[in-house]
């Protein structure tokens, strides 16, 4: 009686445990971060038995409290499944984490969402002292000095102005170079949609790796080109500050983000996409820019109403 009481326990234990719910555990970095700090997440899937577990999804919405700066990247070899990923806070105070769930299906089944439940929340610090609003320290003038030191003006504008005329020069012969190369002989738009088709003529054909690295840099030049600012030199979170400083559309805010997350995850993380999800990351970049240059065409009849309004 005793060894098929045992016998029961040990065949129902593989059961229960394969009965277990499905869920993830999110874990963060010790310590109090402050805005603009990385802070590492760690999510591991538990129970769920045989379920096939894909992609992890981070929920971060335009203007929210958190950016997603690296990651989610899935740990080779972790069993069960685990993923890493980097973010930073964009304000104080006790913020929880964005919403993070997990595709999963059955063998043979369809995907299905696995949220994780009751986020961790983090205390983010600000970078100001705690206190009264800090005012900022009246300069002081160097010791010793009094009134305009006149003495230096000419001993610093020779270098100034032979560094300003070097600078001119190196402009124009750039400008010349990129002129003739037809690199300038587009507009921002036409120029980035020309990159955009000719990555969808080479989907299927070339390593995705290569053609993300295009889309990255075509995508960083036409924002450099529209704004004005160095966007060539900026990360995938400093575009996303970009684009929200200068007034854009949260649909833009977000299709920059998603095109910039889909690129980094295949350069960076090494991970895989798919061709059909490539394709409508390509699309994405496509209406982002469209919508920018919209904003750009509201804004400038605006102005031109504006300064006729003025006029009159």
């Amino acid at each position: 009686m005793r060894a098929e009481l045992l016998l029961a326990v040990l065949l129902a234990a593989p059961a229960a445990a394969a009965a277990e719910p499905p869920t993830l555990d999110v874990s963060v970095g010790a310590g109090t971060p402050r805005v603009g700090d990385r802070v590492p997440v760690m999510v591991t899937a538990r129970g769920g038995g045989d379920l096939l577990w894909g992609e992890l999804e981070v929920g971060l919405e335009p203007g929210g409290a958190w950016a997603l700066l690296e990651g989610p990247r899935s740990l080779e070899g972790a069993r069960p499944p685990a993923w890493e990923l980097v973010l930073a806070p964009l304000e104080t105070g006790e913020l929880a984490l964005p919403p993070i769930a997990a595709s999963a299906r059955e063998p043979g089944g369809e995907a299905h969402a696995v949220p994780a439940p009751d986020p961790p929340v983090v205390v983010v610090a600000s970078v100001l002292p705690a206190g009264d609003e800090v005012e900022p320290q009246p300069l002081r003038d160097p010791v010793g000095v009094s009134g305009f030191p006149w003495e230096w003006v000419l001993p610093l504008a020779v270098p100034v102005l032979g560094a300003a005329a070097a600078f001119a020069w190196w402009s124009r012969r750039r400008r010349g170079v990129e002129a003739a190369g037809g690199v300038e002989s587009l507009p921002p738009l036409d120029e980035l949609e020309r990159l955009l088709a000719g990555l969808e003529h080479r989907l299927g054909r070339e390593p995705v790796a290569g053609m993300c690295d295009g889309l990255a840099a075509g995508m960083r030049r036409y924002l450099a080109r529209q704004s004005g600012e160095p966007a060539k030199d900026m990360t995938s979170f400093e575009l996303r500050l970009l684009a929200r400083r200068l007034g854009w559309s949260d649909g833009v805010q977000r299709g920059v983000q998603e095109v910039m997350a889909v690129a980094d995850r295949v350069r960076f993380a090494r991970a895989t996409v798919e061709e059909a999800r490539l394709r409508r990351t390509l699309e994405t970049a496509r209406e982002a820019a469209r919508e920018i240059e919209r904003h750009r065409a509201a804004a400038a009849a605006a102005a031109e109403e504006a300064a006729s309004e003025a006029a009159g």
